[in-house]
């Protein structure tokens, strides 16, 4: 039975022209662990597979430079580096889709195949040919840090995802361009808006910008046991640290940076150090997310089951009291029965209640009053689902991301620097071991130079007195029955006795020493 699904062919070879003319590439190559490691062989000849950070500039090269190294080297393929905003100008924006193609049949999830109609940009097969990359020229909006969720499902694409980025990141290049789609990156800021407002983590009604900046200090926070303003719970949750809660997720590695790893609880991690823990707080490695305490506490406790998911409705406050047990120190929230209800533009919640951290999918809805993001049965609440992220996330979570990067990014640097020491020290070996080379052959000639001048010293007499009978009688069977004619020359004999040859080689000895004397 022939399949409806779309198909669209590929092209090998075809990179986006425009972003072929800046320099801001370098080469991949897949690790072992199936990661993809940026690469930059034409920076470090020597070692063309030395791990290197995408955000160093000074490893970015031209197009012709990579692809030419990629084509020189095995398992390289070309990257291009997407610099971090806030130090770059770029207008780039990758939209990323995993699980969405066969790779065998090249078919493809229908809304993915909408969406490159809708784009009108450069697209491409990903490395292992079961994903898309759409790249477009925009901007998410301020308060979007990202974009990752589910697809619509459909039985031929079960895990199919979308994720969207656009600042410090590099994109994996295969030149296997999706014929039909343009040969360059275009302007597709309505398509962004149309994924923004169906796969956003942040919306206009979140409060998203008060849990990174709390309004009370840890000090001032401490003095508060009870309060009427939802803020300073707010604030109490940011300000609580690793070290101030107890958690069920065990110790595994204590790092020489001060950081450790954890074995979360609540999900099965081969390496026993899946959950970083920093000083400001937590980051979930699979994904590199970052998660405060009220997540984490959640987690273990089974409140949420989601690392993406954030507490809300009767969720938040039952992550609240077990964040409270686990030695946090949390202010109970009296409401103020004296002032009015609050509103969904303040967010703070009712009593019985607390507000929803996820951004309501739908935001005429909140204007009609069709829902409220204080109601936990809400669409509002439901849009959790989708993967949105808390107020937590964005520079909150941010900042813990850099942590990490920037710590596994020391801790390479410093395996570097003493893979260099020791490639160094070996170097050095090597021409110690060379000039110990050089300098015994140089002895030998030499003690081989001055045993010929000793035996050349040594009259023919001397020679023959001092070489035993059983030299003599090597000498003559190597010879091999040749015996002297008049003229000192060596000629076949016929067979004859040991002695009789031994005399011989003597007189032949002798005569040519007599001989060369006379000369």
């Amino acid at each position: 039975m022939a399949s409806d699904l779309p198909a669209p062919p590929t092209e090998s070879g075809v990179y986006p022209e425009d972003r072929m003319k800046v320099s801001r590439w370098l080469t991949w190559k897949e690790a072992d662990d199936g990661r993809k490691i940026p690469r930059a062989p034409y920076h470090n000849s020597n070692q063309p597979d030395r791990y290197v950070s995408a955000q160093d500039p000074t490893i970015w090269t031209d197009f012709e430079t990579a692809a030419e190294w990629a084509d020189k080297l095995p398992h390289h393929q070309p990257a291009y580096v997407i610099p971090d905003r806030n130090d770059f100008e770029t207008d780039l924006v990758v939209i990323d889709y995993d699980d969405v193609r066969d790779p065998d049949t090249g078919e493809i999830h229908p809304l993915v195949h909408d969406h490159l109609a809708d784009a009108e940009s450069y697209a491409d097969v990903s490395p292992s040919g079961t994903g898309v990359h759409i790249l477009c020229r925009g901007q998410l909006p301020e308060r979007v840090k990202t974009i990752s969720d589910d697809l619509s499902e459909h039985q031929a694409f079960p895990e199919a995802s979308i994720e969207v980025y656009e600042s410090a990141r590099f994109i994996t290049m295969t030149g296997r361009h999706i014929a039909g789609t343009p040969t360059e990156t275009r302007d597709c800021r309505t398509f962004l808006d149309g994924l923004v407002e169906d796969y956003a983590t942040v919306s206009a009604a979140t409060p998203d910008e008060v849990a990174f900046e709390p309004d009370t200090t840890r000090e001032d926070i401490e003095d508060v046991e009870t309060t009427s303003d939802i803020q300073d719970v707010f604030d109490a949750i940011q300000h609580v640290r690793p070290r101030d809660i107890s958690l069920r997720s065990t110790v595994t590695e204590e790092r020489a940076d001060g950081t450790q790893s954890l074995d979360p609880s609540w999900a099965n991690s081969s390496s026993g150090t899946r959950l970083a823990q920093l000083d400001e707080g937590w980051v979930y490695r699979d994904g590199l997310i970052g998660l405060d305490a009220l997540q984490v506490v959640a987690l273990e406790e089974g409140i949420i089951t989601d690392e993406r998911d954030y507490p809300s409705g009767e969720d938040f406050w039952e992550a609240v009291d077990e964040l409270r047990a686990r030695g946090a120190h949390i202010p109970e929230y009296e409401e103020d029965k004296s002032e009015a209800a609050p509103s969904a533009s303040d967010w703070s919640p009712a009593p019985d209640s607390a507000p929803d951290y996820t951004p309501d999918r739908d935001a005429d809805a909140q204007a009609t009053g069709s829902s409220s993001p204080s109601d936990p049965g809400s669409s509002h609440s439901s849009g959790r689902t989708r993967g949105r992220d808390s107020p937590r996330r964005g520079e909150g979570a941010e900042s813990l991301y850099k942590a990490e990067i920037d710590r596994l990014e020391a801790e390479l640097e410093a395996r570097q620097e003493r893979i260099d020491e020791l490639e160094a020290e070996l170097d050095e070996r090597t021409k110690k071991l060379r000039r110990i080379h050089v300098r015994n052959s140089q002895l030998e000639d030499a003690l081989k130079n001055d045993a010929e001048v000793q035996v050349r010293a040594l009259d023919t007499d001397t020679l023959v007195d001092i070489l035993d009978e059983q030299t003599l009688v090597a000498i003559v069977e190597y010879v091999a029955d040749t015996h002297a004619d008049d003229d000192g020359n060596l000629e076949h004999s016929t067979a004859d006795d040991s002695g009789g040859r031994l005399a011989r080689l003597k007189s032949f000895l002798r005569s040519d020493s007599s001989s060369s004397t006379s000369r």
